[in-house]
This record gives structure tokens, C-alpha cells and sequence, in this order.
């Protein structure tokens, strides 16, 4: 047969191929060999979708290290083979399957209840052949048998990126934090962490940023010192071993103090959508999206609403013109749409930008007003040039300088509808409101502009009440 051209998985340039299609068949095989120290997997998949009345098959391959499955659930490499007919695409499935469970490669194909590789839309799903005592063991508990072949009703790229913020917000706790997610919740080598014990960490943070506030002196720095050690004792961290790493963790910064408190905010969203404490350690994307609480739909990049949507978010921006919009996603938050305060008016879809691994977070509990007020000049953090509020811009180049990338170089933005009512506008940065003066609902920062001298670089758009904001899309782009 003649050597099938193989595409990384999301390679741009790769066939197209719908994000819905069947799965013809499929198998997953390991191999382990001591002498070798070989301990891989395979999973391999014929999928068949329809395009614009034609049909359209593709061979899809997962295989690495088991060993690297432990820590990631999507280590390894995947592959796509593309055919315009059934009997190819299953001549190459077969091809593949005789390679690997030959004499020379030794894979033995194995049975589960639920597969934890391979497609996204394979994950969840029996695959091999079943015995009967398994099948038993998984009865509801109305004695009603469950189905062992199922798939998500969710879209694809629901899925995709409800996958991707799962991954993202354990990634950056447990490279920060010495813990581990187990299905008990998060674990430390100490023991399982509570929230009454995060909140402890919170309460010394508080303590870190007044003590921050004082004047500089050698008593306050050695205290400093102390309460950092107060704080890594009651949530430890990856701190390292030499002086130097020691004496680098010391909280001793407005952006560290911001941090270690988006790190325990963290923390407390990840114990939120662990629930019944199966979420994040032995998921299917079902449980998570539903552990969010919040309807996401998928917007077809094709359709009018998508292009309406991506245009505005590309025509908006101002100092740069490098965003490039990969997806759009519909929001809706539980209670956030029957809350919003229709009654104060003046309403705008705005930007708000956040780093990636928060959006789980920001999902399942809506965006928070800030803890700490801060003042860090241009590189403000929490709360900022307008004091302790939930800020937005008109500008996609504004919020996407307080997002970062996740492994897939995409970030993350929301479009919000804000009710604004009445605003109070603003040339001269203003620290520590806590609300819009008397008679107002909102205050506008006014950007720097021929026939405006003012000291904000961008327009910023600032709420106090939560209720004046929903989530409407979220958009994943490059930039």
C-alpha cells in the first residue's frame, strides 16, 4: 500500500474536516516490555462526517508513553490520515492495526468501560470488548443499565474548550502549589486542603499588603520575611532549594502579593467545580462543563454572527492591529442574565481580559470585584486607576494586554454587556474610589486624544456593582 501522508492533529494546513463525525471504529493498544523499558499506548480511530453532500473519512491516531499520561491527559502525538472513500480509510485503520499488534511491535489491544485517550470525542466511551461483571458494576443506582457506548451531546469545540480551561487552571496550580488533584480535592503533602485553610493564606496576605503599605525599614522587611514563611507554611508551595530561590520567594512586591492571591482564588474555584470530588480528578467533559454552571455555545465561523462579532473585535483596537480571532463562544451564566440591571441603561458590549487559567473560575462564579486595592502605576494588577472596580474596554487591545497564552497560544477575552447609566468621565487617575460619585453609575477613564489632555492611555470603563455586567461571548484569539 502507498505510504499515507499523516497531519498533526490541528495542523492549519492539514485537509478540512468537520468538527462532527461518527466513529466507525476504533481501538486502543499497549505494549509494556521490561527489557526495553517500553511502556506505550495507541489509540486508533475511523471517523466519517458529511460535507456539502460529499463524504469525508479520516484514520486518527493517539499514541506516546503511558507514563506521561499520569500528568497529562493529553501527552503524546496525534495524527490524521484524510480519504475520500470507506474502503481506504478502513484498509489504512487495518494497516495500522496488523503493524502494531504484529510480532515486531507486540501491541495487544485492551478493553475499557471508559476511555481516557484518543479523540475527545472517544473519551468517555467503552471501546474493546466488555465483560459482563463490568458491565454489572456499571448500573445506575435505579438498577437501569448505562449505556456504555455514549457520546457528548456537547459541540466539539464546546468540548475542545472546555477541555483546554480544565487543563489550563490545573496546569498553572499545580506547577505553582505543592499539590496534586485527587479525587478528594487538592492535596498536599501535608493533606488535603480545606477553603477554611485557604482562607487562612487569604487573612495572611491581608496582613503582607498593610504591613507593604508602611514605610520602609528593617524591622518591616524582617517581618515581611516572616509572614512569606507564615504563608508557604499554610499553603505550601514549589519554592527550590538554594539561597537563592529561598531568599526569591520572599512576598515583598504589590505584583508578588497579587499573585499568591490569584493563586488562592484559584484554589477555592478549583474545590468549587470539584463538587461531589470526581470533577478534576477522573473527569469527562460532560462533568466539567456542567460543574461550570454556564451555557457555552459554538459559534459557526462561517455565519453572520460569527463574522459580525470577529470584525468588531479586530475593527476595535487601537494601538495594535495583531489579534486574530479563532473562535467565538456564546455565554450564559446562571443567574448573572435575570440580575443584570436593565433599569440603569446606557448599555455597552465591552472587553474584559483575564489569563487563561482563570476563566474557569470566572465561568462557574462571574467576574469578582477585586480584594486588595493596589496601586502599581502603569503595571496595575488587581484594582486600579479608578479604584476597587470591575473594569472593561472598548478597545480588544486593551484587555488583551491582562491575558496570557495557554499551551495552544490562544488567549482568552469576554464581551460583556455593561449597563453603564450615568457616567462620571475622568482625565486624572483617581486611586481608591469605591464607587462613582454621587448621581452616577459608572466612571469612564478617557483616553489620551487630539482635543483631549488625559492621563489614560486607553478608554476604561469602570462598574462597582456586579449586577451592571453580564457575560455574553467569549473570545479565543491569537495574538
Amino acid at each position: 500500500m502507498a505510504t499515507i501522508k499523516a497531519w498533526k492533529f490541528g495542523d492549519p494546513s492539514a485537509p478540512a474536516f468537520p468538527d462532527e463525525f461518527e466513529i466507525v471504529k476504533k481501538a486502543v493498544l499497549q505494549v509494556t516490555d521490561i527489557k526495553t523499558n517500553h511502556n506505550k499506548y495507541y489509540a486508533i480511530e475511523l471517523h466519517a462526517a458529511k460535507h456539502q453532500g460529499s463524504e469525508l473519512y479520516r484514520v486518527f491516531t493517539h499514541y506516546g508513553r503511558t507514563d506521561d499520561l499520569e500528568t497529562n491527559p493529553n501527552a503524546g502525538q496525534k495524527e490524521c490520515r484524510f480519504f475520500d472513500a470507506l474502503p481506504l480509510a478502513d484498509a489504512n485503520y487495518q494497516s495500522i492495526l496488523r503493524e502494531k499488534t504484529g510480532p515486531r511491535k507486540g501491541y495487544k489491544e485492551v478493553a475499557l468501560a471508559s476511555s481516557k485517550i484518543g479523540s475527545q470525542k472517544a473519551r468517555g466511551t467503552s471501546t474493546g470488548e466488555v465483560d459482563g461483571k463490568t458491565l454489572e458494576k456499571l448500573k445506575s443506582k435505579d438498577g437501569a443499565a448505562v449505556p456504555v457506548i455514549k457520546t457528548s451531546p456537547l459541540h466539539p469545540g464546546v468540548q475542545a474548550l472546555v477541555r483546554y480551561l480544565y487543563d489550563e487552571a490545573t496546569n498553572a496550580l499545580t506547577s505553582t502549589v505543592a499539590a496534586k488533584i485527587t479525587a478528594n480535592g487538592i492535596e498536599t503533602p501535608l493533606g488535603i486542603l480545606t477553603v477554611g485553610q485557604i482562607e487562612k493564606g487569604e487573612k495572611i496576605l491581608e496582613e503582607l499588603y498593610a504591613l507593604f503599605q508602611k514605610a520602609q525599614s528593617k524591622q518591616r522587611d524582617e517581618r515581611l520575611v516572616e509572614l512569606s514563611g507564615d504563608f508557604y507554611t499554610t499553603i505550601p508551595h514549589r519554592i527550590g532549594r538554594t539561597r537563592a530561590a529561598v531568599d526569591g520567594a520572599v512576598i515583598n512586591t504589590l505584583e508578588n502579593i497579587f499573585q499568591k492571591q490569584e493563586t488562592l482564588q484559584l484554589m477555592k474555584d478549583m474545590l468549587q467545580v470539584n463538587g461531589d470530588g470526581s470533577v478534576l480528578f477522573d473527569a469527562t467533559v460532560d462533568k466539567e462543563y456542567q460543574a461550570l454552571n454556564c451555557k457555552v455555545g459554538w459559534l459557526d465561523p462561517a455565519g453572520g454572527h460569527f463574522q459580525e462579532l470577529a470584525e468588531h473585535v479586530v475593527k476595535s483596537q487601537l494601538r495594535t492591529r495583531n489579534i486574530k480571532v479563532k473562535n467565538i463562544f456564546t455565554v450564559k451564566r446562571g443567574g448573572e442574565w435575570e440580575n443584570f440591571a436593565r433599569d440603569v441603561g446606557n448599555e455597552k458590549l465591552l472587553f474584559h481580559g483575564s489569563r487563561i487559567q482563570n476563566w474557569v473560575g470566572i465561568l462557574s462564579r462571574g467576574i469578582l470585584l477585586p480584594k486588595i486595592v493596589v496601586s502599581m502605576g502603569v503595571q496595575r494588577t488587581d484594582a486600579g486607576w479608578l479604584g476597587n472596580g470591575i473594569y472593561f474596554g472598548d478597545a480588544a487591545c486593551t484587555s488583551a494586554f491582562y491575558t496570557s497564552p495557554g499551551k495552544q497560544n490562544t488567549r482568552l477575552m469576554s464581551i460583556a454587556r455593561v449597563a453603564l447609566g450615568k457616567k462620571k468621565e475622568y482625565t486624572k487617575i483617581t486611586y481608591g474610589l469605591a464607587g462613582p460619585p454621587d448621581g452616577y453609575h459608572s466612571c469612564h477613564g478617557l483616553r489620551n486624544q487630539p482635543g483631549v489632555k488625559s492621563e489614560f492611555t486607553d478608554d476604561e470603563y469602570v462598574i462597582y456593582r456586579p449586577q451592571q455586567q453580564r457575560l455574553e461571548y467569549l473570545v479565543e484569539f491569537a495574538a
